[in-house]
């Protein structure tokens, strides 16, 4: 039953953070609101995950992923080393 409160809570507490307060803030905060205009203004989603029309986006995705997979093979490698040395 102590699981089911925590979890009312928790869901209660991001209901009001996203539906009252940040709403609340926007409308006090100068930085946001230059934020939303200019969003406004470019006619950019904010909830995009990235803009595909834009060439850099595409180039630094490639990029992304590249150091992403070799960062992988090198944390395979030392894993492999450690075990070795075991």
């Amino acid at each position: 039953m102590g699981k089911w409160i925590k979890l009312v809570l928790i869901c209660a507490g991001l209901w009001f953070f996203f539906a009252i307060l940040t709403p609340v803030m926007e409308a006090h905060i100068p930085a946001w609101q230059k934020y939303n205009r200019v969003q406004e203004e470019q006619g950019l989603d904010s909830g995009a995950l990235y803009y595909s029309n834009v060439p850099q986006s595409f180039d630094s995705e490639i990029g992304t992923r590249e150091a992403v997979e070799e960062g992988m093979k090198e944390r395979r490698k030392a894993r492999r080393k450690a075990r070795e040395n075991q």
